[in-house]
Formats: structure tokens, C-alpha cells, sequence
């Protein structure tokens, strides 16, 4: 008769098989429209082609592309698979608060901001690197240390904007008191434009392009903050008058 540990043990074993076929389906999905892809990351309408320093180079750069797509489409998976193998274990405040709002939320947090840097600041961070002394010399790049650094300031971006969702979630727990967090606003500000500062190129058009979508998104997580308090302070003031 198969005990509990063995049921767990074996539904385990089948949610990371889950896990890995997605991966695997990814990685094939990746390899065949590997073109837009590379567009995706090179920018392909202002630049140029780009160099590999060797076969070995060019092989490398490939495989951690495909890899890097594949991991990423992979997470919502992944998540859910964990998610659902801790649900049976987890209180319905644990449920909501940990998995609903502190996994999936930081995900679609990842995911979104990851999406629009690709989309609308990477293309500009690109033409400021192409423009760079080009009048003196001739810039060929080498693709490996190009996707390096896509990779490099794309997380950092997304980790970033996960700053104001954390200040949301820190309130929603109970860690700070709203009032707490707005009299540290001009230390998350500065935070962000630190952090802008080591992501962007040299100039400060690139920094600020960087710095007002964090700013943006910290801004709209203490509208929805001041929202919420004020329904708390409207429904203490209802108790009193009951």
C-alpha cells in the first residue's frame, strides 16, 4: 500500500516531468523562430551584422539564446506546478498572500517590465551604444558580450520594478504601515535612480528613459496603497458609528 511520503514523492516526480517537457517544447519553439528572436535582442532594422570571435563563440551565444528564452516562458510552469504542489499544505491566507500575491504577482511583475524594457527602452539604450564613436571608428561588436549585457540589464530592470510592487506587499503584510513607507519616498526615488544610473549607458537621456517607468510604477503602487487606506479608515469610522 503506497503511503503518503510515497504519493507526495511521486506526484513531485511527475510535476518536474511537466516541468521539463515545457522546457523542452520551449527550447524547439525557440529554435524554430530563432530569426525573430535574434531581431528581438539585435535590433536588426539599425544594425549591423555582428561578429563571433570563434566557432565555439557562435555555438555558446546559440545555445544560452534558446536557453534563455526557454527558462523564461518556462516560469509561469514551473510556478504553477510548485504552486499546486504546496496548495494542499497551505491555510487560504497563506495561499493568497504567499502564492497568489507574493509568487504569481512578482512574476507578472518580472514578465511585464522585462517585456516593455525589450519593447520600448532596450531599442534606445541600442542606438545610444551604436552612435558611440562612430564617427572615429568603425564599431563591430561581438554578439556574445551584446546578449551578455541584454541579458545583464533586462533582470536588472525587472528586479527593479519589482520595488514598488515589494512596497505594496510589505504594507498588505503587515512589515510597514503605509504612513511608514511614504516617509521613506524620497529613498526609494533615489534608489531607483541609482540603480538606472548603473543600468543605463553614459548619458543622462538614458537614465532618466530608464528611472521614470520605475518611478511611474512606484508612484501607481502608492495611489492603489492610499486607495486601500482609505477604505480601512472608512470602515474603522463605520464600526465607531455601529
Amino acid at each position: 500500500m503506497e503511503t503518503n511520503l510515497q504519493k507526495h514523492n511521486h506526484e513531485l516526480v511527475v510535476r518536474m516531468i511537466w516541468c521539463l517537457i515545457s522546457s523542452i517544447t520551449l527550447f524547439l519553439v525557440s529554435y524554430h523562430h530563432q530569426e525573430e528572436l535574434v531581431c528581438l535582442w539585435i535590433y536588426c532594422d539599425n544594425i549591423t551584422k555582428m561578429q563571433y570571435l570563434n566557432i565555439a563563440d557562435g555555438f555558446q551565444t546559440w545555445l544560452s539564446m534558446h536557453f534563455y528564452w526557454s527558462l523564461l516562458w518556462s516560469l509561469p510552469v514551473f510556478l504553477y506546478q510548485l504552486s499546486q504542489f504546496l496548495k494542499p499544505g497551505l491555510h487560504r491566507a497563506e495561499w493568497v498572500n504567499i502564492i497568489l500575491f507574493g509568487c504569481w504577482g512578482t512574476l507578472i511583475v518580472l514578465i511585464t517590465s522585462g517585456f516593455l524594457f525589450t519593447n520600448y527602452l532596450w531599442q534606445h539604450i541600442v542606438e545610444v551604444f551604436f552612435s558611440f564613436g562612430s564617427q572615429h571608428a568603425e564599431f563591430v561588436p561581438n554578439i556574445q558580450y551584446y546578449l551578455s549585457f541584454y541579458r545583464k540589464t533586462t533582470v536588472a530592470f525587472a528586479m527593479s520594478a519589482t520595488l514598488p510592487w515589494f512596497s505594496f506587499l510589505f504594507v498588505k503584510w503587515g512589515i510597514f504601515s503605509y504612513q511608514q513607507t511614504v516617509k521613506l519616498r524620497r529613498w526609494w526615488i533615489l534608489g531607483i535612480f541609482m540603480m538606472a544610473t548603473i543600468m543605463s549607458p553614459p548619458d543622462v537621456l538614458s537614465q532618466i528613459v530608464i528611472a521614470l517607468p520605475l518611478w511611474f510604477f512606484l508612484e501607481l503602487a502608492w495611489l492603489i496603497l492610499a486607495v486601500i487606506e482609505a477604505q480601512k479608515k472608512h470602515k474603522r469610522k463605520e464600526n465607531e458609528y455601529v
